[in-house]
């Protein structure tokens, strides 16, 4: 079979259900901590802000629970999860060869659409990088994850991924710091410049060096949060604005 067929696409791109808005919009929340680490929800409230009914609210609560979003308490509600800071790591160890797997495909598999697409996006990525816009990199970043994943055309792949980006997303939220944006931008966009050139070597390099970059990013922020929680301990923590005493909290 042709794995840039119609019929691929059509596997990969099955219409929205209710569960699936309901899953997208609570994920969104909680990555954006509209939802914050240790708040207790009911499945209505969720229901009556996104206008939807029980059951997607619960398919969908029942997806979040697997990728460790939440934790379901019968008759109290529904707990958002912490985000675990040295977990990370381990996380990261699990993408990096998915990673590469990915962009080997892509580079094999990707149509002139796709291509088109992840140079689109890659240049997003790197104005919103430059602009500082937390949201519009954020918004970018999962749109460029997103589109190597669609371009790799494995549909076995493709729900691990979405798991294990949304876990990241939700960690990079918290802690990556805006000053790091444009060097991001810079590997990301590496990896997907060296993927629309079908040169597979060269992208696998690419995402050794972005993993490096992410590694280092994430075990600055486990020796911040150990710093602040030292100081926190002793009564001396310095004045850091209320959000970001939350997040070293969390």
């Amino acid at each position: 079979m042709n794995r840039r067929s119609g019929q691929w696409r059509i596997g990969q791109q099955r219409p929205r259900s209710l569960a699936d808005r309901a899953y997208e919009a609570i994920e969104e929340m909680i990555v954006t901590r509209r939802l914050e680490p240790g708040a207790m929800v009911s499945e209505s409230e969720l229901g009556t802000e996104l206008e939807l009914g029980r059951t997607p609210i619960r398919e969908a609560l029942a997806r979040l629970k697997a990728i460790g979003f939440v934790e379901v308490h019968p008759r109290r509600g529904v707990l958002v999860s912490t985000v675990d800071v040295v977990r990370h790591l381990e996380l990261l160890e699990v993408r990096r060869p998915l990673e590469e797997f990915i962009v080997r495909c892509a580079v094999e598999r990707a149509t002139r659409d796709d291509l088109d697409e992840l140079q689109a996006l890659s240049q997003t990525l790197s104005e919103a990088a430059l602009a500082g816009d937390r949201a519009g990199y954020f918004r970018a970043k999962r749109s460029i994850h997103e589109a190597e994943v669609r371009a790799a055309y494995n549909a076995v792949l493709t729900p691990t991924m979405h798991g294990l980006h949304a876990q990241s997303r939700r960690f990079w939220y918290t802690y990556e710091p805006t000053d790091s944006f444009v060097q991001g931008a810079k590997h990301h966009s590496a990896v997907a410049r060296h993927v629309i050139q079908r040169d597979a070597e060269a992208a696998v390099q690419a995402v050794a060096a972005l993993f490096t970059f992410l590694e280092h990013l994430t075990r600055d922020a486990v020796d911040r949060r150990a710093e602040v929680n030292v100081h926190l301990s002793r009564g001396t923590a310095p004045a850091l604005p209320p959000r970001q005493r939350r997040r070293a909290r969390s």
